[in-house]
C-alpha cells in the first residue's frame, strides 16, 4: 500500500518507502500531487529535445536509465514511474530518485531548483549552493551540528513566486561522506551506507526538517575553491548575481529537454534581485569547517 509524504511543499503517493516520515489526514483521503509507483518505462522518449550519458527530456517527459538500479519515468510533474533492474536493491534505488529524478519532478512543476543545501538563521532561510565536492553538505551539516534549523541538502527547492523568494523543506537526510561525518565526530556504524559511484559510499545521516511554510530566503553563498591559503567572502552585485544562479542551478541540462528555460532565468533573476548572494572561496587544501562557518555568521549579521 502507498505511503503518504510531505516534501518540498507537495504530497507523494508512493509505492516506495521514503526518508521521511508519512503523514495522514484527519478529513479522510488526501489528494497527492505526485505519485510514484513501480511498472514499466518507455525504453526511450519519442521526441526527445535533449539527450545526455544516462536522460532524454522532453516537452513533460523525463527518462532516466541507471544500468544495474532502474529506469525512472517523469511525466507532467505528477507522476514517477519506477522500472527496477532485478538486481537493483532498494536503497541504490532510492539515491537515484531523491536526486536527478526528482531534480527533473521539480523543474516539470516549474520550480527553481537548485544545487544547494539550506538551513534556517533568526526565521530566514540561507542557501549554500557550488558545484558537486565544494562543501555544500559539509557546511550545511556543520551549521546544524550548532543548531541551526535543517531546510534541504543537495536539492533545494526555492518558491520566487509571489513576493519574497523562500526555500521549500526537503528530504530530511543529509549525505556526507566518512571523512567529513569524521570532522562532524559523528559515528557511521548506525547511518545508512549508500553507493555514490564505483566503490565509493556516503552515508545517510537523519535530521529533524523545518515543516510547514516556505521560509524567505535572507541570503546565498556560493562556495568555490582556490589554491590560496586564506577565505574570502565577496558580496555579489549586478546581473553576476543572476549568472551564478544560473550557473548553480541543480541538472541545468534537464532544462534544455524539458523547456521552460525562459522562466528559469526569470526565476533566478527575480531571486536575485530580492536576496544578498556573496562568493565564498575556500583553500583547496583544507576545509577549515570552524573558520567558515565563523566568517559565514559574521557575513549573517553584518
Amino acid at each position: 500500500m502507498d505511503q503518504t509524504y510531505r516534501i518540498f511543499g507537495l504530497t507523494l503517493a508512493s509505492a516506495l518507502p521514503l526518508p521521511s516520515p508519512s503523514v495522514t489526514s484527519v478529513l479522510g483521503e488526501i489528494m497527492p500531487d505526485v505519485t510514484i509507483d513501480y511498472g514499466q518505462t518507455p525504453d526511450a522518449l519519442e521526441n526527445p529535445r535533449f539527450k545526455g550519458v544516462r536522460f532524454q527530456a522532453g516537452s513533460g517527459e523525463f527518462l532516466l536509465r541507471v544500468d544495474g538500479v532502474a529506469r525512472y519515468y517523469v511525466r507532467n510533474g505528477n507522476h514517477i514511474t519506477i522500472m527496477p533492474e532485478e538486481s537493483a536493491h532498494e536503497d541504490d534505488i532510492l539515491i537515484f530518485l531523491m536526486g536527478s529524478v526528482m531534480g527533473a519532478l521539480l523543474h516539470q512543476r516549474n520550480i527553481l531548483v537548485l544545487h544547494a543545501g539550506a538551513i534556517v538563521v533568526n526565521g530566514k532561510s540561507v542557501i549554500f549552493s557550488g558545484s558537486s565536492g565544494v562543501g555544500k553538505s559539509t557546511l550545511t551539516a556543520g551549521f546544524h551540528r550548532r543548531g541551526y534549523p535543517f531546510l534541504a541538502d543537495d536539492l533545494c527547492a526555492v518558491n520566487a513566486a509571489n513576493g519574497h523568494p523562500s526555500v521549500i523543506s526537503g528530504f530530511p537526510r543529509l549525505k556526507l561522506w566518512a571523512d567529513t561525518l569524521k570532522k562532524l565526530d559523528t559515528d557511521t556504524n548506525n547511518l545508512k551506507a549508500v553507493r555514490w559511484g564505483d566503490r565509493l559510499e556516503k552515508y545517510f545521516m537523519p535530521v529533524e526538517t523545518v515543516q510547514g511554510e516556505p521560509v524567505p530566503i535572507n541570503s546565498v553563498f556560493i562556495l568555490q575553491t582556490t589554491n590560496s591559503g586564506s577565505l574570502d567572502i565577496t558580496e555579489q552585485k549586478g546581473s553576476e548575481k543572476v549568472n551564478l544562479l544560473v550557473d548553480n542551478t541543480y541538472r541545468m541540462n534537464f532544462l534544455k529537454g524539458l523547456g521552460g528555460k525562459k522562466d528559469h532565468f526569470k526565476q533566478c533573476a527575480a531571486l536575485g534581485s530580492k536576496v544578498r548572494i556573496f562568493k565564498t572561496v575556500r583553500p583547496t587544501g583544507g576545509f577549515l569547517l570552524d573558520e567558515l562557518m565563523d566568517a559565514v555568521e559574521s557575513r549573517l549579521h553584518s
